[in-house]
């Protein structure tokens, strides 16, 4: 009979793979934004009151707009809602502006940026926590007062199913810019309320000061400083509405360049994060 010590083997953890460990962001991010009150309050009281809003708006056009005619043209009303870009501007400041900062102020970020996962994959992750919460403001309008008008009998689905596709792209222009925007703020701060600030400085700092100063100065030019006045050039010119003071192939131009450089921002600062190698 043998006296001597018994020996153990420890096994080694698999590590997870590229993949999973995306995938484990975007559940883990969105779950906690689901049970956080800020977040979810937002999210369900922007919901109900721009899909309202909206829904108001529609069936108040024929007495607002006398004579506006019965095409696409008329659902530009819906999008040009301002109720709209409040909630989006306040649901990227609430949920978008921590995602990154949270990570950096609690040193989690230097572990989530260890290999496999690259910058690039965590920001995709970051942004498809925040992309359906912010969509749910910015796309569902647009593509629900269609839908419902044509279960009404109001508009044939001749108008009802393009106006549903435009106002799909239309609320995602709106939506890619404001993620960007939010994810670009929250990696350049450890404190999600300078992100949050910076949200509503972009959108309101640009907006009012652009609207004032082109009326005052006459330069019709200032309102594509506006993040705001560019959306609505583009979803005039989508919409096929006439009019405007600036048109809309610039506004589309500086809205899809400045989503692209504040996503470039944003993944040259995961790029300059010194990270665990493992």
């Amino acid at each position: 009979m043998s006296i001597s010590l018994p020996t153990y083997q420890r096994r080694e953890a698999p590590l997870l793979g590229r993949s999973q460990r995306v995938r484990a962001i975007i559940t883990t991010g969105l779950s906690r934004e689901l049970r956080r009150p800020a977040a979810l309050f937002t999210t369900a009281i922007g919901v109900l009151f721009t899909t309202a809003t909206s829904m108001v708006l529609l069936f108040l056009a024929p007495i607002l707009i006398p004579g506006q005619p019965i095409d696409l043209s008329f659902f530009y009303v819906t999008a040009s809602n301002f109720t709209i870009l409040l909630f989006v501007t306040l649901m990227a400041s609430v949920i978008g502006s921590g995602l990154i900062a949270d990570d950096r102020d609690s040193m989690a970020l230097t572990l989530y940026l260890s290999r496999p996962i690259t910058g690039a994959d965590y920001l995709i992750a970051k942004a498809s926590v925040l992309t359906p919460l912010v969509a749910l403001v910015s796309v569902l309008p647009l593509v629900l007062v269609p839908f419902v008008a044509f279960l009404l009998g109001l508009f044939p689905a001749e108008v009802a199913l393009p106006a549903m596709g435009v106002g799909f792209a239309a609320g995602a222009l709106l939506t890619a810019f404001y993620v960007s925007l939010s994810l670009s703020l929250s990696s350049m701060t450890r404190r999600k309320s300078y992100a949050a600030a910076g949200v509503f400085a972009v959108t309101f700092g640009l907006t009012i000061p652009a609207g004032v100063l082109a009326s005052a100065l006459n330069s019709p030019e200032l309102l594509y400083l506006s993040p705001w006045e560019d959306f609505l050039a583009v979803a005039r010119g989508v919409y096929g509405v006439s009019g405007g003071l600036i048109d809309w192939p610039g506004a589309l131009a500086i809205l899809l360049g400045a989503t692209v450089l504040a996503s470039l921002l944003a993944y040259l600062r995961m790029k300059a994060v010194e990270v665990v190698s493992g």
